[in-house]
């Protein structure tokens, strides 16, 4: 990971998991020493006194061995909880990113890669991963037994891990391949299930059932080949693995016949071997684990990368009063090649109103989305009250913005916090901004006013009702911009008419109102007008003047 922090805290808890392994491998030591200390001095001696010392002692320093394991789970569950803090800001921010680059892939992976290394690192693998520091203590301890010990474990050892970095090796070709197949999958399927009104209306969810399906079989056959790759590699490790425990016994028995180690060196054999095999053959059957988490944290370490390119917050300013201005803009959707907008111009002044009308595709949507710097832009400059739109914090500039999107949905929560955009409680500020919508009886028909759950798995509004209340929440706290685009889907006749009210208050509180419309009908009456084509600006002005050119009979609607 790239952060200081970041790095300076898994340091500190790698430092402390160091040593309380240290402590646990050293311990480990006591078991196969309680049997040689059995056989070799109490059974001799047949001293009551001394097992009972001996079995004290053990159970000592079992229960310290014990203490120190808890110690080592604790820091690492710790350091995920750590990990989790430090990255969760910028994951999110990650996701929002996602979001605006739309498409239909899960635009929550980053959270998937955070919870995947949370995960792992409050798992028992990492403590493996320090075991595995140590094997050599037990190989020692083996050689202290007998060196023909010693030397079969090291033979063991390098054979199984020649075996083991064939094993990953393979995995290394198959696992990222069969991982990113099944996001593929996923994503498939549940862009299918987004349409699946739709499909169900018009025949065809079946046929979207069967392209998910495909994709899913696609998934499971990488991953089959993974798993044959694999698999017959670790097969064999395990087979090796328990021959080679028979071996080591038998050769320590084989020692102890012919007088060169004692009885109870058969057991401690045993057990050494075991403890130096264990974080090995813990970490042969997490091979794939360990590498999928390796692909979330190479992932999650390009987000704080992004994340310190960003720099530090902007510099507050004062509240803004809508002023705005385009220069030569060139923009298209996030992380994409294409340009929608095409060196667009334009000025509006504090309090002017302006409609933007333009054939579908014309890059309406993309102009409001700029304007409120949601996309970025590739050329030129939007500059609010002539500060650049790009240099100013969203979180700052958000109250003094209102923005009803062309798709509106409604978050899970219920209507008053959706209306006061998840902030303070202010029932007042709600119950005006949805007075001001003409959205204020219909939410309270609703089954518990304001109090009503919306959005997930929340009471179901109709397009309309959401449309209503969307602009409840571009209202709430009397903002110097809105950007309504579309804002008549939906609506009938009893919306259509709040919402013209709704601007007109907008107009005479002097609020800068830019209105994105289909129809031309919708913007008669605005200050200005500005007719996008094929991303270039075609006609801009005052609506006098524009819009006798664009709507047949205008001039006559247009007051004087």
């Amino acid at each position: 990971m790239s952060g200081m922090r970041e790095l300076m805290q898994i340091k500190t808890a790698a430092r402390a998991a160091i040593g309380a392994s240290l402590a646990i491998n050293l311990l480990s030591l006591v078991t196969p020493l309680y049997f040689i200390q059995v056989y070799d001095r109490v059974l001799s001696s047949r001293s009551l006194a001394t097992l009972v010392a001996v079995t004290l002692v053990t159970l000592l320093v079992i229960a310290l061995l014990a203490g120190f394991d808890l110690l080592r789970n604790l820091i690492f569950a710790k350091a995920s909880a750590t990990v989790y803090a430090e990255l969760e800001a910028r994951v999110f921010a990650a996701c929002r990113r996602c979001a605006l680059a739309g498409g239909s892939g899960r635009r929550a992976r980053p959270l998937d890669d955070l919870e995947m290394v949370r995960g792992f690192l409050a798992s028992a693998t990492p403590g493996a991963l320090f075991d595995l520091v140590f094997v050599p203590l037990f190989v020692l301890a083996l050689f202290v037994v007998h060196e023909a010990l010693g030397v079969l474990t090291i033979a063991f050892i390098i054979g199984l891990g020649l075996l083991a970095f064939a094993q990953r090796s393979a995995m290394a070709r198959t696992t990222d391949i069969s991982f990113e197949e099944f996001r593929k999958a996923r994503d498939t399927a549940e862009a299918h299930l987004r349409d699946i009104e739709p499909g169900m209306a018009m025949g065809f969810a079946s046929r979207a059932d069967a392209r998910s399906a495909a994709a899913n079989r696609s998934a499971i056959t990488a991953q089959m080949l993974a798993s044959a790759t694999t698999g017959s590699i670790t097969s064999v490790i395990k087979g090796i693995r328990q021959a080679s425990q028979i071996l080591v016994i038998a050769l320590a028995a084989f020692l102890a016949l012919r007088g060169s180690v004692s009885m109870g060196a058969i057991i401690a054999a045993s057990i050494l071997f075991s403890k130096a095999f264990a974080p090995i053959d813990q970490l042969v059957g997490t091979w794939r684990t360990l590498f999928e988490v390796r692909g979330a944290w190479a992932r999650l370490g390009g987000l704080a990368a992004t994340a310190e390119e960003e720099g530090t917050s902007p510099m507050s300013l004062p509240a803004p009063t809508g002023a705005i201005s385009m220069s030569g803009v060139v923009a298209g959707a996030p992380g994409g090649s294409i340009a929608i907008l095409k060196g667009v111009s334009l000025t509006l002044e504090a309090g002017e109103s302006l409609g933007i009308i333009g054939p579908s595709g014309s890059g309406k949507s993309t102009l409001a989305r700029v304007l409120l710097g949601v996309w970025p832009v590739s050329q030129g400059v939007v500059r609010l009250d002539g500060a650049d739109l790009s240099l100013l914090d969203p979180d700052q500039l958000g109250p003094h913005i209102g923005y009803v999107p062309q798709s509106l949905d409604l978050a899970p929560g219920t209507i008053a916090e959706n209306i006061r955009r998840f902030g303070a409680d202010d029932p007042e500020a709600v119950v005006a901004a949805a007075i001001e919508a003409g959205a204020h009886q219909m939410i309270l028909a609703q089954p518990k006013g304001y109090d009503t759950v919306v959005g997930g798995p929340g009471f179901a509004l109709s397009a309309g009702q959401k449309q209503r209340i969307g602009l409840a929440r571009a209202l709430y706290g009397t903002p110097a911009l809105l950007v309504l685009d579309e804002p008549d889907t939906g609506l009938d006749r009893d919306g259509e008419l709040a919402l013209a009210n709704a601007i007109k208050s907008l107009r005479a509180r002097k609020a800068t109102v830019l209105v994105v419309a289909h129809r031309p009908s919708m913007i008669t009456g605005l200050d200005k007008v500005l007719v996008l084509a094929d991303g270039r600006v075609q006609k801009f002005g005052p609506s006098a003047e524009i819009l006798p050119h664009v709507v047949p009979g205008a001039a006559r609607r247009i007051p004087a």
